[in-house]
């Protein structure tokens, strides 16, 4: 048998449910409040993770831009470096062979210059006589002969002829064997360049001028050339080293011919 209930108590259970019903939807609301705020929350650091991926990527791909670049440059770089090099290195190589082609000039030419020059005694101005080597133009064909210097004492045994084909040229027709000229090494068919010669001159001081002296005899001794000069001033020449007060040997200058 139901139990009767008076009104009072159906007011209250309506009451009750519809306060549990209240409760009911707070609690769904706070629930779906706080399942926002984590759900918001999640959004915000998912967002962040991403911001921070994103620049954290773009960051690493400016940095394999930048090295990209680095690499590039130091390529470019190397490449010219290498490029600079050979170029220097050919530039080096030009002057090297440009100044070994100038050496080997020079070493020809002062070739030709020692086969065609000597030392000889020359006369300077204050009358000191100092060695000095000279040049001679060649008379055979280039090439084919050398000059030489040779000290003979007087007689000199030895017969001096003019060229007939070309005048101007003294040639040794003759030697004695075992004289001096052969001793010292002058041998048939040279030709007469030059030679020492010897010239008296009066010297007069001033005071012996004022004196009305004639000055004293004084011997120089010099070089001759004997190239284009007449024959007979040319044996004038040789045989004045007869006046030589020292009575030094008579220095020839000789070009012969290569065997």
């Amino acid at each position: 048998m139901t139990p009767n209930r008076s009104p009072k108590h159906g007011f209250d259970v309506g009451r009750k449910c519809l306060f549990t019903i209240t409760f009911l939807s707070c609690a769904f609301s706070a629930r779906s409040f706080i399942t926002s705020s984590v759900n918001v929350k999640t959004i915000r650091d998912h967002a962040r993770c991403t911001i921070g991926e994103h620049q954290a990527a773009r960051t690493f791909a400016l940095h394999m831009a930048s090295e990209d670049e680095a690499r590039k440059l130091r390529e470019e770089a190397k490449k010219l470096r290498e490029e600079i090099s050979s170029f220097q290195k050919e530039k080096d190589d030009v002057i090297k062979e440009a100044q070994e082609a100038e050496r080997q000039v020079l070493a020809e030419k002062q070739e030709v210059r020692m086969r065609y020059s000597a030392e000889v005694p020359i006369l300077k101005g204050d009358g000191n006589t100092v060695l000095e080597r000279c040049d001679f133009a060649p008379r055979f064909p280039p090439e084919t002969s050398t000059i030489e210097t040779f000290n003979a004492n007087l007689p000199l045994g030895i017969i001096l002829g003019e060229d007939e084909e070309t005048p101007g040229i003294i040639r040794v027709d003759e030697v004695v064997e075992d004289g001096n000229g052969f001793m010292a090494g002058v041998r048939e068919g040279d030709l007469l360049r030059a030679c020492t010669a010897t010239q008296v001159t009066m010297e007069t001081p001033t005071w012996q001028l004022m004196a009305g002296g004639i000055g004293q005899p004084k011997t120089k001794r010099f070089m001759y050339s004997v190239d284009g000069r007449p024959f007979e001033e040319v044996m004038e020449a040789v045989a004045s080293n007869r006046m030589d007060p020292d009575e030094r040997p008579i220095v020839l200058v000789i070009e012969r011919r290569d065997v």
